[in-house]
């Protein structure tokens, strides 16, 4: 005889009953899921959290008393593994990456249609991660910001030229002895180490030889 198998136990946390009532009669009308709480105060949530045996929690974002980010904080506070969906109006999305930092691995509109959120309990139980799209949009752009522009390789600025002038004088060699090497006048050198200073932001002999050095431009027992 084949075990049944065990159900996805969700807490819901809602201070409107109707609300309540609408996804409790949604969630164990399902095969593999079932309400194993409701409440609307996010300490009673955090409370049967604490009982064990509980997988999801489905709260809304506004909560009386401890709030949904208080209720995420304490829940990584004392290291309870379960999953928390969050539940907010349409237009209320200013504080998801709060909230998605909180610990929150799905925010969805309460307007959400009855099979997406459904799907977002299974995905959220498997590990995953569920977000409507200004909250998609808040992290994305919360990610972007922190790792700013993409690093310049300010080398590629210089030209084929420039990098053969740069190579000699970190090996030591003279402007005459580079002007000699090259077929190129002295003023000419002189003009092409002012351009790959400036182009790099350097200012010194030694400052371009050490960048000779790191960008692999010559050995350091070169130097």
């Amino acid at each position: 005889m084949t075990a049944p198998t065990k159900k996805i136990d969700v807490v819901l946390v809602d201070n409107e009953a109707f609300a309540r009532n609408g996804l409790k009669a949604l969630i164990d009308a399902q095969p593999d899921m079932r309400v194993a709480a409701e409440t609307a105060d996010g300490r009673a949530a955090l409370e049967r959290v604490c009982e064990g045996g509980v997988n999801i929690v489905v709260a809304e974002a506004a909560l009386p008393g401890l709030g949904a980010a208080e209720l995420l904080g304490e829940l990584r506070r004392r290291d309870l593994a379960v999953g928390v969906i969050v539940l907010t109006h349409p237009g209320a999305s200013d504080d998801a990456l709060r909230l998605i930092q909180a610990g929150a691995a799905g925010y969805l509109l309460k307007s959400t249609p009855p099979a997406e959120l459904l799907d977002a309990v299974r995905t959220v139980h498997a590990g995953g991660r569920v977000l409507e799209p200004h909250a998609l949009n808040a992290v994305l752009s919360d990610y972007t910001a922190r790792c700013g522009p993409a690093p310049v390789d300010r080398c590629q600025a210089l030209t084929a030229r420039e990098r053969e002038v740069l190579t000699m004088v970190a090996e030591g060699l003279s402007t005459r002895e580079i002007a000699e090497q090259l077929s190129l006048s002295h003023k000419t050198v002189e003009v092409h180490r002012r351009r790959i200073m400036c182009k790099l932001g350097l200012h010194k002999v030694a400052d371009l030889v050490r960048y000779a050095v790191r960008e692999g431009l010559v050995s350091i027992d070169l130097v």
